[in-house]
This record gives C-alpha cells, structure tokens and sequence, in this order.
C-alpha cells in the first residue's frame, strides 16, 4: 500500500487584506491525525505546501505526484485550507448558476491563469485508478460542488469571536471566461466526460457553494472551524461512521457553536469510512 497525503494551508496572502490565521494549523492537526493519532499515513509520504509554496503551479504538480502511481488498495487525502471564491463558468450547460467554484491559491490575483477551477480538479482526479481511496477535504469559502467571494470585507465580518471568512478581497472583478482559442489549450478542455461524473472518492466541503467557511478561534489558538470539528468527530468515530454520517455530525458541532456553514459530503465514497 502506498498511502499519500497533500496538505495545502495559506495564511500569508500577498495583499495583507487577504491573510488568514487558522489554515496552517488546520494542516498540522490533520497531519497529526493521520501520520500520529492514526498511523495509517506515513509522515515520508506526506507533503505540505504552505503560504509562497502553495502556487497554482506548486498544487498542481504536487497533485500530480499525489496520484502518480495509485494502485487499489491504495489511500490518498488531498486537504486543502485557505481561500475559495466562485467565477463566470464557460460550461454553462453544467453549471446552472454559471458559477465555477475554485480555489485561490498564493499567486491568485483574479485571471483564470491564477485559480484552480472545480472543472480542473475534475480533469485531474479522473486519472485516480478505482479502488483508489481517495479523500478530499476543502475548508474554503463556496465549497460545495469543487468535487472566499471576490468582495470587499465588512466590519460586520470580524466579531467579538476572532472569526472571520475565507473570501478574497481588494479584486473588483474576476476574470470573464477564456476566449475559444485560449480554450484549446486549457486543461479542462477536452474533458467534459470526467467533469459531469462523480467524484470517484469522497469529497468533504467545509460549506455549502454559496456558503462561507469561518476561520476563527478556538482553544486559544487560530484554525478552521470546519476542520476542528471535523477532526473531533473523527476521532470520536472513524472506525464505526462514515463519512457522510461524520459530515452531519460536524454540522450539529458547527450549529451549536454559532458557526452559519453547512458542511455536505459528496462522491461515490462519501458512504466510506474516512479510512480503509
């Protein structure tokens, strides 16, 4: 068995406006968890890309090295922790809000040639072999549907809680979908068959698409509040719940403790244990 783990966290956004404080630590706990706790991943076959490392260039060879190699049996996580946003789609036929969910990694500054859309991913997890167990977690804004909002920030975001949302600020507007020559050479282009079938693994989102994921404080430190719950509940109860019965745990933890994100679950492994 050759189990691999991806831990992506950024906190450190070029523009101070865009800084986040808990996702670095989401990546610790959940290599903790899995290398320590649990022992089902060894720490040589985890990798953590954090911050100026975590570029779109710098995911996706790491996801590339994340798969490369994947034989049944096999487990592989894929945990991403800092900003989302939603952007014009160029599938609309596949998207009935014409939004795509992406993620916004270190160099993101509003194009398409800087975010790492759901259709992306789509494309490059369809080359995970089946009986792969492969586990993806996103605590970022908008979440849902990958398988932070290009708004300016309000006071009204930051309470008394230390909490506030992983969404982009300081970009006006996003980037309109690529032109047909430009979409020749996209990666998603060429790939529509892997994009409309289901994940084949289990995707686990911190919210809802139109949701916000809260980065705040508990315990007297920063962190994703998806991610400690959901890392709580695992540790409660990963040999006897599945995946999608943990998610509905974790938005009870999310509900009780004022958190406004619904997590969901998602993917033909979503009725899986989190591991094998």
């Amino acid at each position: 068995m050759k189990n691999k783990a991806l831990l992506v966290g950024i906190n450190k956004y070029p523009d101070p406006r865009n800084e986040l404080r808990g996702c670095v630590n989401d990546i610790l706990d959940m290599e903790h968890f899995i290398a320590e706790t649990n022992k089902i991943y060894p720490k040589e076959n985890i990798k953590k890309l954090t911050d100026k490392q975590a570029t779109k260039k710098g995911i996706i060879t790491n996801l590339k090295w994340l798969i490369e190699g994947a034989e049944p049996g096999d487990q592989l996580l894929f945990h991403y922790s800092g900003h989302g946003a939603q952007a014009p789609t160029k599938f609309n036929s596949l998207e009935k809000d014409g939004l795509d969910e992406i993620i916004c990694p270190y160099d993101f500054d509003g194009t398409n040639n800087t975010s790492l859309r759901d259709k992306e991913f789509a494309q490059l997890f369809a080359a995970i072999p089946k009986g792969v167990h492969f586990v993806w977690i996103s605590d970022s804004c908008h979440a849902e549907d990958l398988s932070r909002d290009p708004f300016k920030v309000d006071e009204e975001d930051f309470n008394a809680n230390n909490t506030h949302y992983r969404f982009f600020t300081g970009l006006p507007h996003y980037e309109q979908g690529l032109d047909e020559e430009e979409q020749k050479t996209d990666i998603t282009i060429g790939g529509i068959a892997p994009i409309i079938n289901p994940l084949n693994g289990a995707l686990l989102s911190a919210c809802q698409s139109h949701e916000l994921s809260a980065d705040t404080y508990i315990n007297k430190r920063f962190i994703g509040a998806f991610t400690h719950y959901l890392i709580e509940n695992l540790n409660k109860y990963s040999g006897n719940k599945n995946m999608r019965s943990i998610i509905g745990l974790v938005n009870k933890d999310l509900e009780k403790n004022g958190y406004d994100q619904n997590p969901q679950s998602e993917g033909l492994l979503e009725n899986k244990f989190f591991f094998l």
